[in-house]
């Protein structure tokens, strides 16, 4: 019997067609209205929890020093709430500008004051109320009057904007606190099931309706987001971080904590947090941990990789120190963070 050899250009031709069927079986199989690839799993990824010590017998470490701002009575320092057998009114949050300068949230004189990146003072805005919290967007400057309030302003030319009530649907809202370096106002909310399906949420600000939108969590990389939510069933309390990829959900870990001291582990309470700061790398906070007795031991800074690596987990220096720690760190133009150290002469700001 005699052998042929079939043309090359037979054999591909037969292949192409073969393979266009193929791909015709799978169209037609495929769910109405969807193409194959939108059949493919999308259950989130679930990775290993893990568990930081915070280790009492470890030194804090260290953060450069790069400014102080004294505190006093004159209109170049900060203000200093003389009373101290009352809950004392304190500077409420730090924003660092594109320029380098330091916007301060200056609760006591009821203003926001602007220093130099030297500290040396350059001016104020009077707030009339509050405030709560700054953060900028792009070169603009936000206002929060008070915490868990529904009124926020920009800073225009040296001047407090419009006021802009948030709502949703025509519901106040209440906003907790910025997150800053966005490229949108973004902000964490409280009392929010019923316009964001959490009690504590993040959403958007329109900036000219003041209308809040959902957020899948905090920009940033791509179009990746990273959200960090309170396990309220578990003790002591943990934290889930949630990875979402074009709003979708791709990855999830709990995160524990344990206190240490003397190699043993003791009882451990997790003070509240939320996600204060977008890196070049990831997401930062700090985490007030405690011994179960009513007060913090320590704070520690936390920031979680946008890679799922392991994250970085350090206590910081806060011996004398006054106010809510977390409104008191933020993100630096150099990409670095920056946290403000209340004590009795003023504000020391650090730089990690």
């Amino acid at each position: 019997m005699r052998s042929e050899t079939v043309p090359t250009g037979v054999v591909k031709a037969v292949m192409a067609a073969a393979l266009m069927s193929l791909a015709a079986v799978l169209v037609a199989c495929a769910p109405a209205g969807e193409s194959p690839e939108s059949t493919r799993d999308t259950t989130p990824a679930t990775l290993s929890p893990i568990t930081l010590v915070a280790d009492l017998d470890q030194p804090p470490v260290e953060w450069s020093e790069v400014a102080f701002l004294p505190g006093g009575d004159g209109p170049d320092r900060i203000g200093l709430d003389p009373c101290f057998h009352c809950e004392r009114v304190v500077p409420a949050a730090l924003a660092v500008a594109p320029d380098g300068s330091y916007w301060v949230a200056d609760s006591y004189k009821r203003r926001i004051a602007h220093f130099a990146e030297d500290g040396s003072f350059m001016q104020a805005i009077p707030t009339g109320r509050g405030p709560a919290d700054l953060a900028f967007v792009g070169d603009r400057l936000y206002v929060l009057f008070q915490e868990a309030g529904q009124t926020i302003a920009p800073v225009d030319s040296g001047a407090l904007g419009e006021p802009i009530a948030t709502t949703a649907a025509g519901h106040p809202m209440h906003v907790l606190a910025f997150v800053g370096n966005q490229d949108q106002v973004l902000a964490w909310f409280t009392e929010a099931e019923k316009t964001l399906g959490r009690f504590w949420a993040i959403g958007g600000i329109d900036p000219a309706t003041g209308e809040v939108n959902p957020a899948p969590g905090i920009h940033v990389l791509g179009d990746m987001e990273m959200d960090l939510v309170p396990l309220l069933a578990t003790r002591p309390l943990s934290y889930e971080v949630r990875w979402s990829e074009d709003r979708q959900l791709i990855r999830r870990q709990e995160i524990r904590f344990q206190l240490v001291r003397g190699s043993r582990a003791v009882r451990t309470t997790v003070g509240d947090t939320f996600i204060r700061a977008s890196t070049p790398t990831g997401i930062a906070t700090l985490v007030s941990i405690g011994n179960g007795q009513g007060l913090p031991v320590g704070i520690w800074y936390l920031e979680i990789p946008t890679d799922g690596g392991q994250p970085t987990f350090e206590r910081i220096p806060d011996e004398g120190f006054i106010g809510d720690a977390i409104r008191y760190i933020a993100l630096g133009p150099d990409g670095r963070i920056y946290w403000m150290r209340l004590q009795q002469d003023g504000l020391h700001i650090y730089r990690r």
